[in-house]
């Protein structure tokens, strides 16, 4: 027959609990003031047995009296079970601070097994009391100290996703938040708070809700072996002397239950420290596993002879990065590669891996997406904090817009197309000299798109690699008011609205002048004309010399309001009959500038320049519409 060490160990644990029990069963009392039906009998009787919580040596238990910083620390201390031996070298190693603090000879024995195994910190200590009496414990610091009591602090410390429903969750602090969630998720606490909803941390806590919490503590920690754990004296509370130093981390080697972080000075040499578990590791001042630590931070620390980091203090690092994503891992954790050029001008690409943070913002073509929604092969630009991505800017490897020609941009070297959507958003993308384009289902090139066309264009990487385009024709009238002779040439139209359009003349246009064949300099300023045009070009054009509609442009000289009444001098007349015109205005009558936007006709002034659009009757033009061509 042979033992093995689990087999050993568990012996020596039901061994010393044995030892504790038979050492302790002399304790068990039944209080006078807990009758049989309180309804924490069972819990009373149960820690009182274990000698986790004893009474006031006169029979009573005080189960309605609030539980002191002092008494949450000894009892939590009973509740785990320490022998002897270990109580003896934790009262030796922090003997002198409980002699500064004036912690009682009864007391220190507890309070030095508390201080060892971590349940409290020195700090913590200092306030057990105030103005000479005993501090009453708040019911978030129970919960902090019984998860330390029983093991689970790494365990708190893992924890990323928290949901604690208390009202009142504002006022636990983000720290405690993990020690109170871990305390509901052992049942030692209620997820549901009092009759109000509300955990109250900062209450206290009455004795014989204190003896169920034990309890429950209790039986995990018989359940998991963890009675009479070891811990460590040699770093208990003793006073040990330190150096502050600052540097950047150049690297860190990994092992399982610490790192080694090394850093460089101005000269050279490389100095490494070791970080665990017990370092206070603080991140832009918020704690952190000190698993997370990463090269490139600069950090300030505290450190022992042998090297070892009490503390560690560093600022987060912020990144950007521009470049085409080349993987997305979905699982958790998520993470995103991308390969991106070093510096703005160079040949080489690199790769690089990052892990999203919990409330990273994307954007995919200017819209929040959700993470799976990005591709390999997109454009991105993403922002980063301590090796997590913060922000995503996305732009699809492949795209699709729909919308109308705004412009056409042709150099020597480049072509652009600019298009505005249904949505009035308006993109501008380089043509790709391979590019298909077809314009109402036939092939063609570049030149043969126009301004106003309806476009489907298909970009990839930035580039537009299709164009399909569709011809709209447009029917309008009115009158010319200019006509540009040019290698292009450009005919003005103000129609019956007022509106001013500017449309080419395409090459091979039908011009016709009362019904006859015509060209383009046998048409006048002032002709009324009807015109087909596809996209900005006029196709067909049939002009009448009888004016339809007569177009005044000159100076106002006399305005009689009452009446309604100006007289305008005709710019550039042939004769001096024609000289001057008298329009005639009603409430009907369109005031407006050249942009179309309205002028009030009290604005009308001698000395205004005007184009009146209207009809003759007898001895006077009625106008339709009045345009100043400056801003009034």
């Amino acid at each position: 027959m042979f033992t093995t060490k689990k087999h050993v160990k568990r012996l020596s644990v039901v061994l010393v609990l044995l030892f504790i029990l038979t050492n302790t069963i002399a304790f068990a009392q039944s209080f006078k003031d807990v009758p049989s039906n309180h309804w924490a009998k069972d819990y009373i009787d149960k820690v009182s047995k274990a000698g986790i919580i004893t009474g006031d040596g006169a029979g009573n238990f005080k189960p309605s009296d609030n539980v002191s910083k002092v008494q949450a620390a000894i009892m939590m201390a009973r509740m785990m079970g320490i022998d002897a031996t270990k109580t003896a070298q934790a009262r030796q190693a922090h003997q002198t601070f409980l002699n500064q603090q004036n912690i009682p000879t009864w007391a220190q024995d507890g309070i030095a097994v508390a201080l060892a195994a971590g349940i409290v910190s020195e700090a913590e200590v200092k306030g057990f009391y105030l103005n000479g009496k005993e501090a009453v414990a708040q019911r978030v610091e129970i919960a902090r100290w019984l998860t330390k009591a029983m093991g689970l602090e790494e365990e708190a410390k893992k924890l990323t996703i928290i949901r604690l429903t208390f009202k009142d969750v504002d006022f636990i602090s983000v720290e405690d938040q993990k020690y109170v969630y871990m305390m509901i998720n052992k049942g030692i606490i209620d997820a549901k708070g009092d009759a109000q909803g509300r955990f109250n941390p900062a209450s206290p806590i009455t004795r014989d809700a204190m003896a169920k919490m034990l309890s429950i503590g209790y039986d995990y920690m018989v359940a998991n072996l963890l009675l009479n754990r070891p811990f460590d004296i040699s770093n208990s509370g003793i006073e040990v002397k330190t150096q502050t130093i600052t540097g950047t981390i150049s690297s860190i080697l990994r092992a399982p239950d610490e790192l080694y972080i090394t850093v460089e000075d101005k000269i050279g040499n490389r100095t490494t420290y070791i970080v665990n578990g017990k370092t206070k590791v603080t991140l832009d001042d918020k704690e952190i596993d000190y698993k997370l630590l990463i090269e490139g931070l600069k950090f300030e620390a505290e450190i022992t002879e042998d090297r070892k980091v009490v503390s560690f203090s560093a600022e987060g690092i912020n990144e950007e990065y521009e470049g085409r994503i080349r993987s997305v891992v979905q699982s958790n954790p998520q993470m995103l590669s991308i390969e991106y050029k070093p510096e703005k001008d160079s040949k080489t690409t690199e790769r690089k891996s990052f892990y999203l943070d919990s409330n990273v913002d994307i954007f995919l073509n200017g819209e929040e997406v959700f993470f799976r929604q990005l591709s390999e092969g997109d454009t991105v630009q993403i922002k980063v904090r301590n090796s997590k991505i913060t922000e995503i800017k996305a732009k699809s490897k492949y795209l699709e817009i729909s919308g109308t020609i705004k412009d056409i941009k042709l150099t020597s070297n480049d072509y652009s197309l600019v298009v505005q959507d249904e949505g009035k958003e308006v993109f501008e993308y380089p043509i790709d000299k391979n590019v298909s384009i077809y314009r109402n289902k036939s092939k063609a090139k570049v030149i043969d798109l126009r301004k106003g066309d309806d476009v489907t264009i298909e970009i990839e990487d930035g580039v537009i690699t299709d164009i399909t385009a569709k011809i709209v024709k447009k029917e309008g009238e009115g009158s010319i008011v200019s006509i540009l002779q040019a290698n292009k040439p450009e005919i003005t139209i103000i129609n019956n609205k007022g509106e001013k359009e500017t449309y080419y003349l395409a090459l091979g246009a039908t011009v016709r002048l009362d019904r006859e064949r015509a060209e383009l300099y046998d048409l006048k300023v002032g002709y009324y004309v009807d015109f087909t045009a596809e996209g900005d070009e006029i196709v067909s054009i049939y002009a009448l010399t009888r004016q339809r509609n007569q177009i005044i442009i000159g100076t106002i000289s006399s305005i009689t309001t009452k009446h309604g009444i100006i007289t305008v001098t005709v710019d550039n007349a042939e004769d001096s009959i024609n000289a001057e015109k008298t329009i005639v205005y009603t409430s009907d009558t369109a005031v407006m500038d050249l942009y179309g936007a309205t002028v009030r006709e009290s604005a009308l002034d001698v000395g205004d320049q005007v184009i009146v659009i209207g009809n003759y009757s007898d001895t006077f033009i009625e106008a339709e519409s009045i345009i100043i061509p400056y801003e009034k």
